[in-house]
């Protein structure tokens, strides 16, 4: 079952059925989608950094970067690009209309 999904630049995508959060590629991220504690799924997007936590994936400025490099603890980082507004819409509305139904069964 996927529990998360990276959508990168260039329209490929890293799940945790592909392999754990550090085994995704770093760059070009535009979004992740993921389910939370609630089992609702959240899409973090317009960001310079997507940080994982060991349990759900964060976006970040470079402020909330610097904030989660100095926590204790194994760190996973991968870095948002910015690419035109058409592609932009193009994989946010893939990523949005994709395999991750908006509520998870529980």
């Amino acid at each position: 079952m996927v529990d998360w999904k990276i959508y990168y630049g260039d329209k490929s995508t890293f799940s945790n059925e592909d392999g754990p959060p550090e085994s995704a590629p770093c760059t070009r991220v535009i979004c992740v989608a993921f389910y939370d504690d609630d089992n609702r799924r959240k899409i973090c997007h317009q960001a310079d950094y997507y940080l994982w936590d060991g349990n759900r994936w964060y976006s970040a400025d470079a402020s909330g970067f610097w904030q989660y490099m100095q926590e204790p603890g194994f760190k996973v980082v991968k870095f948002g690009r910015e690419i035109g507004d058409l592609a932009y819409r193009r994989i946010m509305a893939f990523a949005l209309n994709n395999d991750l139904p908006l509520a998870r069964a529980a």
